[in-house]
């Protein structure tokens, strides 16, 4: 079957053949990563083990034994053992930093291959087209205008089978992420309001008084 697409397609059927052997690839190494890393965050249980961490005892903790990123980024940063709000920003900043993007990896070229791949079929329709009119300049046959229909065809179809696919995995991928930043951003907000109560409380008076 790739043999037959090859002949058919002409040259341009080695760079589509490679964005679909890559679009496979990054989607089902995406789709592991994802099924290993990602988890939708209950919050209720989320506060309850950032509430009860204790650093000293750090490895009994709820979130050490919760599956997904988010786990990960705030059992580490609360082993830090931040003292204020500020620390624990930062501490929180610096985990997100170097985790989140183990969602992100290859996505970027999977939104990649799904712009580029409809430009190469019509760089292969072009190619065809210009087959097709050089065998009609010089009174070519039936079969060989067809050769070049066939060719700008197979190339227009299968840079759109590649770029359909590689587009739709790529938002669902980043839609997962955008609900995890949403759901994080919404448990730093409650963290912060449980963990530093009295700092926020006194913030507020100092405020008021000035």
């Amino acid at each position: 079957m790739i043999t037959e697409f090859i002949d058919t397609a002409g040259i341009v059927a080695y760079p589509l053949l490679l964005a679909a052997f890559l679009m496979i690839f990054i989607v089902i190494e995406r789709s592991i990563i994802f099924l290993l890393k990602y988890r939708r965050i209950n919050k209720d249980k989320y506060l309850k083990g950032i509430i009860n961490f204790d650093p000293a005892n750090k490895q009994n903790n709820i979130l050490k034994n919760e599956k997904g990123i988010a786990a990960d980024i705030y059992h580490s940063l609360l082993a830090k053992n931040p003292k204020s709000r500020e620390e624990f920003n930062l501490y929180l900043d610096a985990e997100e930093v170097d985790k989140l993007p183990e969602l992100e990896k290859h996505l970027g070229f999977l939104n990649f291959i799904a712009q580029v791949s409809p430009t190469l079929g019509l760089l292969g329709t072009v190619s065809g087209m210009i087959k097709t009119f050089q065998v009609l300049g010089v009174g070519g046959s039936p079969e060989q205008m067809a050769l070049g229909i066939s060719e700008a065809l197979f190339t227009t179809a299968a840079g759109l089978i590649i770029s359909l696919p590689a587009a739709a995995f790529y938002h669902y991928f980043y839609s997962k992420i955008e609900r995890l930043h949403n759901q994080m951003n919404n448990l730093r907000l409650e963290s912060e309001s449980r963990l530093f109560r009295e700092e926020i409380k006194e913030l507020k008076n100092n405020e008021i008084s000035a």
